[in-house]
């Protein structure tokens, strides 16, 4: 990103944020559901198990797990419940898990 003109040389963008256009002059805001590391061209999605609302997460570790009880698909921007009928025993999941026959959840 060229931040000022007569700049020598572009700067990399801080983590949380990217930028994906030739000859810009800011950074863009990560959307919620992904992580921007420095320097990124693009938002990359929270991965499967893990959720954000935020829009500045510079790295995965800044996605929060998903309680147990509940998951995340990739890129989700919060949990969601499981189904009746099925279960996440523990948490970081990205899909619930069906009870066995003749059980109930």
């Amino acid at each position: 990103v060229a931040a000022a003109t007569g700049l020598a040389e572009c700067v990399s963008c801080d983590g949380g944020t990217y930028q994906n256009d030739t000859g810009a002059t800011g950074c863009r805001d990560c959307f919620p559901g992904y992580y921007c590391p420095e320097g990124a061209a693009a938002p990359l999605p929270c991965d499967g198990g893990t959720y954000s609302s935020a829009t500045n997460n510079a790295e995965q570790g800044d996605c929060t797990p998903a309680d147990p009880g509940s998951f995340a698909v990739t890129g989700s921007t919060a949990q969601t419940p499981c189904a009746k009928g099925s279960f996440a025993a523990t948490g970081g999941l990205s899909e619930c898990v069906s009870c066995d026959g003749g059980t109930y959840q």
